[in-house]
């Protein structure tokens, strides 16, 4: 159990989660997802701006040249994010590498990407699930084979989150030999020779999701060798505790843009808000927010105190999150009425983000599955 103070924001998480809200409400509007022909696209300049507020550096150890801050103040940043539907490589990066890397406790690789990382001079991803989409070791067809001092890294990565615009890639990959053939993290260059991206069309317009073909693209090996699945099950949950504050942070933004709408938008003579229909949606929209900003916010807190409980609460609020915005999204076109279906409006960008999100690193039933693994006796 995580201690009740951990549950509400600070001073200084507070100045952070204003900060970050400026900052995206001024250079990332909604209207340029809309405008954009090929779906999300990396803005370099706006990824700089947030390295240089130590957006990037807050999940980084300071001897690495970080800030050395705790998956709570990373949620913070990832709520705001969802909330602006932030294009960006925040959830790959900060949510799954940097994560990766230290769990690997690979000091040279630590210390050779981690610096670059938290400047924001490198955009990093991790490439994991294949054909099924899911974040499994068991049944990787992605291979390595030892060649000298490096290792040659051959298949394909099916869906990679920001795949198309890292500069490094961090790759899961079964050894060549069939003899001991256990699953290791190695990295690949982004200009690597035999790598191939592909950007794909998603649902989501704010997620770049890419197919990663690798055909003997040389890499070298983070950790230990087969140490790639316990590694990968502490970054799964890290992973899904932000993207259950980005959840949380679009449900809010949804919650936001409803009751705005419900006061102004006028019916037989009467804001729509004041029909117990359309308020009773407001409600239901208020608790589906409320509920997912404290499951998002104790699970963060639990992993920031190593608290036993850690890896329930993640799937908890991976599984809450996700179901309650889809729900918040879906109700959002309802509240809007014909407008919320218009491609103008912003309440597709985020109904796309709902569904996209709760299958994006895990299936719905693989979060309660998990939840009763953990608690079976």
């Amino acid at each position: 159990m995580v201690t009740q103070g951990a549950l509400v924001d600070t001073d200084e998480q507070k100045q952070l989660r204003d900060t970050v809200r400026r900052l995206l409400r001024d250079r990332s509007p909604l209207s340029g997802l809309r405008d954009a022909e090929d779906g999300a696209s990396l803005d370099r300049d706006l990824w700089r701006q947030l390295a240089e507020l130590g957006l990037v550096a807050l999940a980084v150890p300071e001897k690495y040249d970080g800030l050395g801050q705790t998956a709570v103040e990373t949620g913070v940043v990832f709520e705001e994010l969802g909330r602006a539907l932030y294009p960006g490589p925040y959830l790959s990066t900060v949510g799954m590498v940097i994560p990766a890397l230290l769990r690997s406790e690979d000091e040279s690789a630590c210390g050779e990407l981690l610096p670059s990382i938290a400047a924001g001079e490198t955009v990093a991803a991790l490439a994991v699930a294949e054909t099924d989409g899911r974040w499994s070791t068991a049944d990787l067809n992605t291979e390595a084979e030892r060649d000298g001092d490096c290792w040659r890294i051959t298949g394909t990565k099916a869906i990679v989150v920001d795949g198309a615009d890292a500069d490094v890639l961090l790759v899961a990959a079964r050894s060549a030999d069939r003899d001991d053939p256990r699953v290791s993290l190695f990295v690949v260059d982004g200009d690597a020779p035999g790598l191939t991206r592909t950007r794909l069309e998603s649902l989501d317009l704010a997620r770049s999701v890419a197919r990663v073909s690798l055909d003997g693209a040389p890499a070298w090996l983070v950790g230990a060798l087969g140490a790639a699945p316990e590694v990968l099950g502490d970054v799964l949950d890290r992973a899904l505790v932000g993207l259950a504050a980005e959840q949380a942070g679009g449900a809010a933004a949804c919650l936001d843009m409803s009751v705005a709408y419900a006061k102004t938008r006028e019916q037989f003579g009467r804001p729509i808000g004041s029909f117990q229909a359309v308020a009773h949606k407001c409600v239901d929209m208020l608790h589906g927010v409320e509920f997912s900003r404290a499951c998002a916010r104790y699970a963060a807190a639990a992993l920031a105190e190593g608290a036993g409980d850690a890896r329930e609460a993640a799937r908890v609020a991976a599984a809450y999150c996700g179901e309650a915005f889809r729900a918040i999204a879906v109700e959002t076109v309802q509240v809007h009425g014909g407008t919320g279906f218009t491609w103008e409006h912003d309440a597709h960008l985020y109904y796309r983000r709902a569904w996209s999100a709760q299958h994006l690193l895990a299936r719905p039933d693989d979060h309660y599955a998990a939840i009763a693994d953990l608690n079976r006796l």
